[in-house]
């Protein structure tokens, strides 16, 4: 190339370079190139910032971007002032870019005519006399960076320098991508893994509310189906024992199967309640309550249980009308339940008492009993559904005090076991006294 054509490629050069003042256009910052690289999230983006920062760096007339492609060269990107090899692949013994990649080094020709390594022929058509190739990575490299110089130019120790950050910065950007893109991936991954589960979930919670449906239709059925003969011999029972000349053996008698009938008809509303409550439905219907009352119903009904066995039902309460509120059948029920626990595990000849007092905020009642108690490490589980004491696991199915609980929880009170010296355990339960009410020493407050 003569003197003119350089002197107007020089011209053109710092028309697209302008000075700054300086000896010398200013170039770009490395530093800012290597934050830009830093915040690249593709390939396309750093070709982008590699072609123009490469050439921008050293003032060079064009750089490209080489990228290993197996056994070849593969140009992917280039800036320069004419057309150069964008978009084609060469094998990498006949480039000098694949030359760099195989050595691991930089190279600087400054008469590419007059080293071997250049294919000439592919050189001829083009503006190029100059150049340096750096690549990228040393160990095991995966790509170039190359400059080139209209006129014979011999790259400086600062430009290779230069272009060598350049360079290395561009392979740990390649690497982010690569390792951003393999995140990516594993979110995609992830996220299908959690939608197809969510799916499963929603499958599966859509099969559950369809066996509670179920099982809330079977259990009403089971409850009618036994409510039904049971309420009729209740009421059997009950007119016998209204009879006045029935005989004590006979009256016994009658007391147990109207108490066992009305065992059956709490067990299967105890059921229903159970199934029911898992939807949030076990809602008290609240009545002024005369608590002493109840407690004395409750031991007329258990009595025969009692007086077969021998056992006594003594009955304390000091609660005043009008200072509780609740659910008549769900509290009758519940002390029903306790009651009839009491008798049956406890002994023959023994005393199942029932405790009833008010203070200011609460109605407390205590059915005590003296049965073998229950161990300290039980007293949380046995309210859980099917939980049983392991010496009396035949009998019952363990709903009775599952429903005690839920039946005092529903009306915003606690239930908790104690023992009962000497010997026995105290179920105890509390319920708040009515609104706007409270007990002071046994006397009703307003």
């Amino acid at each position: 190339m003569t003197a003119a054509v350089c002197s107007a490629v020089e011209s053109a050069r710092r028309e697209e370079y302008p000075p700054t003042g300086e000896l010398e256009p200013s170039p770009p910052s490395l530093v800012g190139v290597v934050q830009d690289l830093s915040l690249a999230r593709d390939m396309p983006a750093i070709m982008e910032i590699v072609r123009k920062a490469a050439r921008e760096l050293t003032g060079a007339d064009g750089a490209t971007f080489v990228l290993r492609d197996g056994d070849l060269c593969y140009y992917a990107e280039e800036n320069a002032i004419e057309p150069l090899w964008k978009g084609r692949r060469f094998p990498m013994s006949a480039c000098i870019s694949g030359w760099a990649m195989l050595h691991g080094e930089a190279v600087t020709i400054e008469d590419i005519y007059d080293d071997p390594r250049i294919p000439v022929d592919a050189y001829r058509p083009t503006f190029v006399k100059s150049l340096c190739m750096v690549p990228i990575r040393t160990k095991a490299p995966i790509g170039a960076i190359g400059n080139y110089w209209a006129c014979r130019h011999r790259a400086t120790p600062r430009e290779l320098s230069l272009l060598q950050a350049l360079a290395d910065s561009t392979s740990v950007a390649m690497e982010n991508v690569a390792v951003y893109a393999e995140l990516e991936k594993r979110v995609r991954d992830r996220t299908r893994e959690l939608e197809e589960r969510s799916r499963e979930l929603a499958a599966e919670h859509a099969a559950l509310l369809e066996a509670q449906r179920q099982k809330e239709a079977l259990s009403a059925l089971v409850v009618h189906d036994l409510k039904s003969p049971a309420a009729a011999i209740a009421l059997a029972a009950s007119v016998q024992l209204r009879s006045a000349d029935l005989k004590p053996a006979d009256r016994r008698r009658w007391g147990i199967v109207f108490s066992s009938a009305e065992r059956i008809i709490r067990t299967a509303a105890s059921v229903l309640d159970i199934a029911q409550s898992q939807d949030g439905r076990l809602v008290p219907q609240y009545a002024d309550i005369e608590l002493c009352g109840l407690l004395a119903e409750i031991r007329e009904v258990v009595l025969p249980l009692a007086e077969k066995r021998e056992q006594t039902i003594e009955l304390s309460c000091n609660v005043p009308a009008g200072a509780l509120r609740a659910d008549r059948d769900l509290l009758g029920r519940t002390l029903q339940n306790l009651v009839d626990n009491a008798l049956r595990y406890s002994p023959a000849q023994s005393t199942v008492r029932l405790e009833a007092r008010a203070d200011a905020a609460w109605v407390t009642i205590a059915v005590c009993d003296e049965g073998p108690g229950v161990p300290v490490e039980m007293r949380e589980r046995i309210f859980d559904q099917y939980v049983r004491l392991e010496e009396n696991a035949r009998s019952g199915w363990g709903l009775g005090l599952s429903f005690c609980k839920m039946a005092v929880e529903a009306h915003g009170g606690a239930s908790w076991i104690e023992d009962n010296t000497p010997r026995g355990s105290r179920f105890c339960f509390k319920l708040p006294v009515a609104p706007g009410k409270s007990v002071l020493q046994g006397v009703l407050l307003t």
